[in-house]
């Protein structure tokens, strides 16, 4: 009688056993399916803020093409009001004479 109850106290030892490592498996399985999962979706989110940066890159860059442009616009404008023209003959020097420079101080 005594080994029977013995060995039973044994049995139920593994059962318990047992029934710990499975919950234990399948929590840590639950766990690395969410961290896999969780990090498949960041991964996507990651791609989708690169294609918005790529983007908003382009448009900022459009928008300083412009912004260069209107401000070389204004520029003339103001010129041209205060009675500047555009030159149609250019004089260029030639360096290769020597030429003088008088300093006034």
């Amino acid at each position: 009688m005594q080994k029977h109850k013995q060995t039973k106290v044994l049995y139920k030892d593994e059962s318990r056993m047992f029934y710990t490592a499975i919950s234990l498996f399948v929590a840590t399985f639950a766990l690395y399916m969410y961290f896999l999962s969780d990090s498949i979706v960041h991964v996507v989110m990651r791609k989708e803020v690169d294609a918005q940066i790529s983007v908003l890159g382009t448009t900022v860059s459009d928008l300083e093409a412009e912004y260069i442009e209107m401000q070389h616009r204004v520029s003339n404008d103001i010129a041209s009001l205060q009675g500047f023209v555009v030159a149609d003959s250019k004089i260029f020097i030639d360096k290769t004479e020597p030429t003088f420079v008088l300093l006034q101080n």
